[in-house]
């Protein structure tokens, strides 16, 4: 079963002049997210989470281990897509554990 709605959004993207990542990355007011793709689900939950980690480390000064260790205590797995070929998980950790945000 799913439930699809009509909605107003306002989304902002930004290009980031010589910089790459491999999955998006979306930041909200209260969290920093990021989205994996793939099938099996468990191989999605690791692509987001692995993703999530090295964005913590490269922008906001984690070490590797305390970045996992940060995740696997506030971090947040949601579900975003599970009916078509690839599942899609977003890995999602709050703002306020970040410094400087």
């Amino acid at each position: 079963m799913a439930l699809e709605i009509t909605a107003k959004v306002t989304v902002v993207f930004d290009v980031i002049k010589d910089k790459t990542i491999e999955w998006p990355r979306i930041e909200s007011e209260d969290k920093i997210m990021v989205v994996g793709s793939a099938r099996p689900m468990e191989d999605a939950a690791r692509i987001a989470n692995t993703e999530l980690i090295l964005w913590l480390e490269e922008e906001y000064g984690f070490d590797r281990l305390d970045a996992y260790q940060l995740l696997t205590q506030a971090g947040e797995l949601y579900v975003g897509n599970m009916v078509d070929t690839t599942y899609s998980l977003v890995a999602r950790c709050p703002k306020r554990y970040l410094s400087g945000s």
